[in-house]
């Protein structure tokens, strides 16, 4: 379009014309120009995607912000600490937080994501390659933090951050139009849309419970405004001595919440490395 607007005189080739008439007709469809064009920027960065991964929303960055803020405070990176990306997709929240912190810090720092699809584990390689940080992450094939209750490690300070499906199957219906082109299982959430959180604050718990000693977790969720007081109150039942915070987008609606969970008194099992 901007080359269109820049040379008005150019004259296209029938070729051209035919595929230019060919992308507006899926446009006029109601395919997301997303997948037409198959990239998206998100956090001042370029992605690449198919239908096989959700399209990066703007809100998502306000969970970036908020995770890369705890990233870069010192006493983060000072002692043995992961960040593990669950439900990674296109690899954007992941690769937006690495992009974003200095090389010397991210030395400091195992980085993990997972997906339980292997087709969106594919575009987000993809993309780490495409950005130049490959090398910082490993990308595991799991059911949410499936993988990381097998195996024993060390690490003294976990970040998990995750946006997660949290739409209902009865809001999906009503906005069906606007979402039938990307996949329902990145949508899509049993439980009123929290059964996939649910399901990982389950695997934190069991986390929290298999440790040695002093494992702190924090925690970041894009959620539903709608599924606030849900959360608390399961929450306050889950980890009742937690730190909750929600945080509001630009519309002012809570989109992000953050767990703390004080350090246990034994350790986790988990494998990064």
């Amino acid at each position: 379009k901007e080359y269109l607007f820049t040379y008005p005189e150019k004259k296209l080739s029938a070729v051209q014309i035919k595929n230019l008439s060919f992308l507006a007709k899926k446009r006029l469809k109601g395919e997301p120009i997303a997948y037409i064009l198959g990239k998206k920027e998100f956090f001042g960065l370029e992605f690449d995607v198919n239908k096989n991964v959700l399209i990066p929303r703007p809100e998502t960055e306000l969970l970036v912000e908020l995770a890369l803020k705890k990233i870069l405070d010192p006493q983060f990176s000072i002692l043995n600490s992961c960040v593990i990306d669950v439900g990674t997709g296109s690899g954007n929240i992941i690769i937006s937080l690495i992009k974003n912190t200095p090389q010397k810090t991210r030395k400091k720092i195992s980085f993990g994501a997972s997906d339980i699809s292997k087709k969106a584990l594919l575009i987000a390689k993809k993309n780490a390659r495409k950005h130049r940080i490959a090398k910082y992450i490993k990308f595991t094939h799991s059911d949410l933090l499936e993988f990381l209750l097998k195996k024993k490690t060390n690490f003294e300070k976990m970040l998990i951050v995750a946006n997660l499906p949290y739409i209902s199957s009865k809001l999906y219906q009503k906005n069906s139009r606007n979402l039938k082109y990307e996949p329902k299982t990145a949508l899509i959430s049993q439980k009123n849309g929290l059964g996939y959180y649910l399901k990982l604050l389950d695997q934190i718990k069991q986390l929290c419970v298999s440790t040695k000693y002093g494992l702190q977790i924090t925690v970041y969720f894009e959620i539903n405004p709608g599924q606030k007081k849900s959360l608390q109150r399961y929450l306050k039942q889950k980890f009742p001595r937690a730190k909750i915070n929600f945080f509001k987008d630009l519309s002012g609606k809570s989109r992000t919440i953050s767990i703390e969970i004080e350090k246990n008194r034994k350790l986790t099992k988990a494998p990064i490395k």
